[in-house]
This record gives structure tokens, C-alpha cells and sequence, in this order.
């Protein structure tokens, strides 16, 4: 009875390792999954601008615009580590995670910055906002390329 409990077990372990590998994803099935966390930072990125914008303008305090930089930083940390986790399945999805890569972590940096703007640390408003336009630029460029792919 011993031994076929240990062979169920062993079975089983067989099964739910079989099932971890997953299986092959098409080039569509990678661009599916690097498009979501980069359409998740462009939406951080996004709000970041518009509240470094609202506290350029005096319409927004420094103290609710360090909140709503910082809820950005961890929806990029989110998209990071999607980006980050994602395990390609040939040349081409290796590239697009590293320009996803590439990109969304320019996005943690403009943000950063942009927090440190808006808590009296770093440069002018101007480079911030110039900087997170060209981080939603690059976000947004990836983004078409990988939609073309899946024809969204």
C-alpha cells in the first residue's frame, strides 16, 4: 500500500511539473503578454503626467501629487516584474521583452524623477514633463509594434 501511495505521489509531482513548463507560445500569444504591462505603464506613466502637470499648474499640492507619483511607482514595479517574469520562446519574444524592458523601466525613472520634482529635489517641470512624454512615447511605440503583430 506504501509503495503505491509514493507512485500517486510521484504521479502527481509528474503532472503539476509537466504542467509549470506550459506550452509553446506562438509569436502572437508572446505579443499578447508583453502588451498588457505596457499598456499598464502607459497609464501610470499618464497619471504621472497629469499630476506633475495639475502641480505645475498650482491646481494640485505637493503632498497629493507625491501620492499619486508614488501609487504610479508601484503599478511600474507591477509592470516591471511582468515584463521581467515573462519567459520568451524565441529570438523575437527575447527582443520585445527587451525593449519592453528597456521601456518600462524609463518609465520608473521618469516617474522617479517626477516625484523628486514635486518634493523640491531635481530639475525644472519642463524636463520632468519632457521626460515622461518621451517615456509614453516609447511605451506607446511598443505598443502599436506588438498590436500589429496580433492584429488588435
Amino acid at each position: 500500500m506504501q509503495v503505491v501511495r509514493v507512485l500517486l505521489g510521484l504521479a502527481a509531482l509528474a503532472v503539476v511539473a509537466g504542467c509549470a513548463v506550459g506550452s509553446p507560445a506562438t509569436t502572437v500569444d508572446e505579443a499578447r503578454a508583453l502588451t498588457a504591462p505596457l499598456e499598464q505603464a502607459s497609464s501610470a506613466v499618464g497619471t504621472a503626467t497629469l499630476a506633475t502637470e495639475l502641480l505645475g499648474d498650482d491646481r494640485s499640492t505637493a503632498a497629493v501629487t507625491d501620492t499619486a507619483l508614488l501609487d504610479q511607482v508601484h503599478v511600474l514595479e507591477e509592470a516591471a516584474d511582468a515584463v521581467a517574469t515573462f519567459v520568451p520562446a524565441d529570438p523575437t519574444g527575447a527582443g520585445w521583452q527587451a525593449a519592453a524592458l528597456t521601456a518600462v523601466r524609463d518609465a520608473q525613472l521618469a516617474v522617479a524623477d517626477a516625484r523628486g520634482w514635486a518634493n523640491g529635489a531635481g530639475s525644472d517641470e519642463a524636463s520632468v514633463v519632457a521626460a515622461l512624454d518621451a517615456s509614453a512615447t516609447a511605451l506607446e511605440d511598443l505598443t502599436a509594434t506588438l498590436d500589429e503583430v496580433t492584429g488588435e
